[in-house]
């Protein structure tokens, strides 16, 4: 990976950017590693080298891991910080950082996530998202390996660009919240984890022998749906937004508007949220032939 500084940033701030704090010790997956698609892991290893990224954009992860920083440090009774749990799975050793495991009626497992409002709001629409996976593979480490019974997940979500006068529905109602993860089944978790081992087994298999790598799920590239907005002559904004295009032609009637089709896109693709989107193949035949 190459560094630039486009900005001219101070060399003290650039030094502290780039400086790597992360390390998922003896093992060879961590859990976020390994919830993360294979091919974008794989073409990150055969293009590390030709990766370009600008230190601006490293600001926003390393005030996260700064907090996350100060927050270890932070030692109070009762409370274990950033414990990594290891577990060999299949000949495989995988491990999780635990940002923090409370004492109480069995123990309580909270991560903290610095983020946008939207990733709060996406959990919330969704009902489900990779952070309820996360959080309860942390609770099937804790349970196999420290032995020790779970007995509640949380996320305390930290609102980078928090604005309280977007508070609505599923906006976050203050700077910081928690949310409640469900608890799923240890061996449900279990067959997730030796499931993704397997992928990523096959995808350096893939690799290593010049073949093709699994293309990435609707769900790993953040796939937004198209939608259908009704609008009308000389107003800007949507009357209404629709999944179907039959619910947008009824009320576009109704209106006397018209149906304006919004084209579904993969986020992480188009936004380059991956760092490999100039190299994938799958995105690239997609904007090539959209159909």
């Amino acid at each position: 990976m190459k560094f630039t500084n486009n900005q001219n940033l101070p060399a003290p701030l650039v030094a502290l950017l780039t400086q790597d704090f992360y390390s998922k010790g003896a093992s060879e997956y961590s859990v976020t590693e390994l919830m993360s698609p294979p091919r974008i892991r794989r073409l990150r290893e055969q293009h590390n080298k030709e990766m370009v990224q600008d230190v601006t954009q490293l600001i926003a992860s390393k005030l996260g891991t700064f907090m996350h920083g100060k927050l270890e440090a932070k030692e109070l009774p009762g409370h274990t910080n950033e414990e990594r749990v290891f577990k060999e799975v299949d000949g495989v050793t995988i491990s999780g950082a635990i940002d923090l495991q409370s004492d109480g009626d069995g123990v309580v497992i909270t991560d903290y996530k610095f983020v946008k409002a939207w990733a709060v709001i996406n959990h919330r629409k969704q009902g489900h998202s990779d952070w309820n996976i996360q959080l309860n593979i942390y609770k099937w480490l804790v349970e196999t390996v420290n032995l020790k019974p779970v007995s509640d997940l949380s996320i305390c979500a930290v609102i980078k660009d928090y604005n309280k006068r977007d508070v609505g529905e599923f906006y976050p109602e203050a700077e910081a919240v928690m949310i409640q993860i469900p608890m799923m089944d240890n061996a449900e978790i279990e067959q997730y984890v030796r499931g993704r081992l397997e992928a990523h087994r096959d995808s350096k298999v893939a690799h290593d022998l010049g073949g093709e790598l699994a293309f990435c799920t609707d769900e790993e590239r953040w796939m937004r749906e198209t939608t259908y907005a009704v609008k009308r002559e000389g107003r800007k904004t949507a009357i209404r937004v629709f999944k179907t295009i039959e619910e947008a032609n009824e009320l576009a009637i109704k209106e006397k508007g018209y149906v304006e089709t919004r084209p579904g896109e993969p986020i992480r693709c188009t936004g380059d949220y991956c760092g490999v989107a100039q190299w994938c193949n799958q995105y690239a035949g997609e904007q090539h032939d959209p159909e």
